[in-house]
């Protein structure tokens, strides 16, 4: 049959259906650009405007669609920073589940500021929710890290210095590992060449006849009045794991002391003469977070599930503990007759309800004086800061705070603080 007769398929009408489909389906660049309408009939340039239309709508819509629910998920993370700031702030809170809120500040802050970042390099003012979010949140960001630029002018008045160190027991199982003896050497002897009025010792060990772990004797040359727990109802108690240790320039008036008999957390107090001034120093641990973020990451996969689920745990049971033992010293603050200095291991970081409630009453040191981000803990996760100092703002001014990273021997950092006495 010849191609030429009617109803047949020529090589015209052959090559004009070859275009319509490379035209439908996106293959047109492969044909030469003059050729591609035309040789076509009005209803086939027609169908393919059509799909052009159809397919540019359809882009547009998809893109306002992402564009509308990204918007969506800066909304929402705006509305979870806003609460979780206002948990912090107002530190009233007790159950756990607001213990866990306050952890996920930092990570509130960090989606916003992504948000914020994003829409402004996109040059949208969609990145004004972010910064108003970011903005009331601004008191929560100086607890994280904070540019103080103090002089070292002299000021007029008394000045005394305090130190509060978590020394981890001292290491004192390794001192019998030849590998490991070195280390405590360095830390007891780091413990022993700081320079304070007032030292706040916790998880302190004391062996009177050791030759590197009879810390109370190396201590009080300096710091020649000290008391510990335990002190007055045993006085054996001084060998061994003590927990909480106060050594002092001036002379210690008074006592108090409150035991939470697991891991020798608690509380010690004493009153110190400080030229004619009587301050009340609180020495705290409280209930440990019970974190072994290590053990999660080296063990093997049974051991981790195990771990993980213990972290949770501790972390609920943390939350319930520091809540009831930061809300009696809370009251002791309260009824204080002298000025108060609160120092030592909060266990919390700085959004919790433990460190809220203190600043209900008191100003935190590294608010006040410190620079950077002032992380006290040293092992794995190493960007906490639990350890604080706290002072009573109408009787101390901060004069510096600083914690002294170059001690690395302990699970904690050192920090210290120096203040001048208010007349």
């Amino acid at each position: 049959m010849s191609g030429n007769k009617k109803g047949g398929l020529t090589p015209s009408l052959t090559l004009q259906f070859f275009r319509k489909i490379s035209l439908i389906f996106g293959f047109a660049q492969l044909l030469p650009s003059n050729f591609l309408y035309s040789k076509l009939p009005f209803s086939c340039r027609k169908i393919s405007a059509i799909f052009r239309t159809l397919f540019g709508f359809t882009v547009r819509l998809i893109r306002d669609f992402i564009a509308k629910f990204f918007f969506l998920l800066n909304f929402l993370a705006g509305l979870y920073a806003l609460l979780v700031f206002q948990i912090s702030y107002a530190a009233d809170i007790k159950h756990w589940l607001g213990g866990f809120l306050m952890l996920s500040v930092p990570v509130a802050f960090a989606v916003n500021l992504f948000f914020l970042f994003f829409y402004a390099f996109s040059g949208s003012l969609r990145a004004l929710l972010s910064l108003i979010v970011l903005v009331i949140g601004y008191p929560l960001i100086e607890r994280t890290i904070k540019f103080s630029l103090r002089s070292d002018e002299v000021v007029d008045g008394q000045r005394i210095s305090l130190l509060s160190y978590n020394v981890m027991y001292c290491d004192y199982g390794a001192a019998k590992n030849e590998n490991r003896k070195q280390g405590v050497q360095d830390l007891t002897y780091g413990i022993d060449t700081l320079s304070a009025d007032i030292k706040c010792f916790q998880e302190f060990y004391n062996k009177d006849d050791h030759p590197f772990l009879n810390t109370i004797r190396n201590l009080k040359d300096e710091n020649p009045y000290f008391t510990y727990m335990h002190s007055e109802i045993d006085p054996s108690t001084k060998n061994g794991a003590i927990g909480l240790a106060t050594f002092s320039k001036y002379p210690i008036l008074k006592k108090q002391e409150i035991s939470y008999k697991i891991n020798n957390n608690g509380v010690l107090i004493t009153d110190i003469l400080v030229n004619a001034d009587t301050i009340r120093v609180f020495n705290i641990q409280l209930k440990s977070m019970g974190i072994r973020v290590h053990k999660v990451i080296t063990s093997n996969e049974e051991v981790r599930n195990k771990e993980t689920k213990n972290i949770l745990s501790q972390l609920k049971s943390g939350f319930e503990d520091r809540s009831l033992q930061v809300d009696e010293i809370e009251e002791l603050i309260q009824k204080s007759p002298y000025p108060v200095i609160v120092a030592g291991d909060f266990n919390e970081l700085p959004y919790g309800y433990a460190y809220g409630r203190v600043k209900k009453h008191l100003d935190n040191a590294f608010e006040e004086a410190g620079f950077g981000f002032g992380f006290t803990y040293h092992k794995l996760p190493s960007f906490l800061r639990t350890d604080n100092i706290f002072c009573d703002s109408d009787h101390f001014e901060v004069l510096k705070f600083e914690t002294l990273k170059e001690l690395e021997n302990s699970d904690h950092y050192p920090i210290k603080a120096e203040f001048r006495i208010r007349n």
